[in-house]
């Protein structure tokens, strides 16, 4: 018998696994990875609200040249057939290291809205 997997650490908000390194961390710091509709053509989700299945990657190069030396890319998308990730290739080659913190830093929290008083 299997134990249930422990839940995050409070405050931590809600937590993604890398489809590269295959570590998990909250989804603030993850970039979302999702394909076009009726393509198997994968571009970055900047905005993190595409429709569909999305897979997660650190803003690291070394994350997406594992996830793409692993395929991770169609098991984590689940569409058969190879996944075509020029764009995201493109995408982090555009990014230099301070893009690629300020976009992890400025996306917005799931769930996340101020506390009204009455």
């Amino acid at each position: 018998m299997t134990t249930p997997p422990l839940p995050p650490p409070p405050g931590e908000g809600q937590v993604r696994t890398c489809v590269g390194c295959r570590a998990t961390g909250p989804r603030s710091v993850l970039v979302r990875v999702v394909l076009v509709p009726h393509t198997l053509r994968a571009v970055v989700d900047e905005r993190t609200d595409a429709p569909g299945r999305g897979a997660w990657l650190h803003a690291d190069q070394t994350c997406l040249d594992l996830a793409e030396r692993r395929r991770a890319f169609p098991r984590a998308l689940r569409c058969a057939g190879p996944v075509d990730t020029a764009a995201v290739t493109e995408w982090f080659s555009t990014m230099t290291g301070s893009d690629l913190t300020r976009h992890t830093s400025s996306t917005k929290k799931a769930g996340w809205k101020p506390m009204g008083t009455r």
